[in-house]
């Protein structure tokens, strides 16, 4: 549940040691009955708990900003106060996965990462295991030619079929896509930007920018029909568009589409980010009626729908009485939406009891080993 600081009067989960805005101490801290750590201390604390190998090892750095190669990382930025949840690929270059004052869930972030990466790593444990296993002094019965031509039609065909569908059904792959076929798409350049969901980008000619795609023909979307529309997986000049890495939908893909929470200052205006999605939770102080106004993302300043650009302009996590506007935390809109997160946390935790299971199953074995050179350092996560 939420409970209220007592020192700046925010509104913070209970399971939290400090107050994530200005840092006071819970006194009255309740730890999460499913051992969940909400703090970066709290997983340092899991980590050694589970007897996972040295940071080196598992190449995740908590609390520390590794600047090398290969690792995943949280930390909090000393200038900002931020929490800065990254991962470091294969060439060297970092990919932000979350960036903001929220602790519990930069934490829970890489701590799902961590323990997908612990189950990888049994797994290749286990069927390295299988493979050298062999039982000695007996001879395998050699099958006759009939009987292994039934096995591989029995076995071999059923399989086809599916690895086929499994294809067809299989986003498409990174990079980008030149449609032709249909009249509203025609000539349409998209960059697919992530090869898990159909998020993709499309540049405006008349603007001569990329922008998020509203909508994109189903052939692009599944990566056998895809293929015919595939142009190139890394930039080149004779697309007859700019780099999509360079665009500001690229440098909000780096923070999941996420604007901080808070107040921001914008020509002459007041507005207060409620959520953390970047076009939802916006609100406007109305100076003649003195009160908040909800304001559809399409009316927010599209600067300050950019993390990157949103940083330019002020921004503070708590009121503050300089700014002559009233506290948005008390307003009925955020006394609902704390309570709906609170509702919300409630029955996730009482029907997550599973979700953690049993910590049995990400603790480390002395016996086992860990090889960070099978883990796919060269995507973004």
């Amino acid at each position: 549940m939420k409970i209220r600081c007592e020192y700046c009067n925010s509104m913070f989960d209970d399971t939290l040691e400090k107050c994530p805005s200005c840092g006071a101490p819970n006194q009255n801290v309740r730890r999460s009955t499913s051992d969940q750590p909400t703090t970066i201390e709290g997983l340092k604390e899991w980590y050694q708990r589970m007897g996972l190998p040295p940071y080196e090892t598992t190449r995740f750095f908590i609390g520390i900003n590794y600047t090398g190669r290969r690792a995943f990382g949280i930390y909090q930025d000393e200038r900002s106060g931020n929490f800065v949840v990254y991962k470091n690929k294969d060439d060297g270059s970092r990919a932000i996965r979350y960036e903001g004052t929220d602790e519990a869930y930069a934490v829970n972030e890489l701590h799902t990462r961590l323990k997908q990466e612990i189950l990888q790593q049994k797994g290749r444990n286990i069927n390295q295991a299988k493979n050298s296993y062999a039982r000695p002094g007996r001879r395998r019965r050699k099958k006759s030619l009939f009987s292994t031509v039934v096995t591989l039609i029995i076995i071999g065909v059923p399989m086809f079929f599916m690895f086929k569908f499994m294809a067809m059904e299989m986003p498409s792959q990174q990079g980008y896509y030149m449609y032709n076929d249909s009249e509203y798409y025609k000539g349409k350049l998209f960059y697919h930007y992530n090869d898990k969901e159909n998020g993709f980008a499309v540049y405006d000619t008349e603007l001569g920018d990329w922008k998020k795609a509203d909508s994109i023909p189903s052939e692009i979307k599944t990566r056998m029909k895809a293929k015919d529309y595939f142009l190139s997986s890394d930039y080149k000049s004779s697309l007859g568009a700019y780099d999509f890495n360079d665009s500001i939908i690229y440098e909000d893909l780096q923070h999941n589409f996420q604007v901080t929470q808070g107040y921001y200052s914008y020509d002459n205006s007041y507005y207060y980010h409620m959520k953390e999605d970047q076009d939802a939770g916006w609100y406007v102080y109305d100076d003649d009626e003195g009160g908040w106004d909800y304001i559809w993302g399409s009316d927010v300043p599209s600067e300050l729908k950019h993390q990157t650009v949103a940083q330019d302009f002020w921004y503070t996590p708590t009121w503050s009485e300089d700014t002559q506007i009233t506290d948005f935390r008390e307003t009925e809109d955020y006394q609902e939406y704390q309570e709906d997160l609170r509702r919300q946390a409630e029955y996730e935790a009482s029907h997550s009891s599973d979700n953690d299971s049993s910590s049995s199953d990400y603790s480390w074995s002395s016996s086992d080993s860990w090889d960070s050179g099978s883990t796919d350092w060269g995507s973004d996560w």
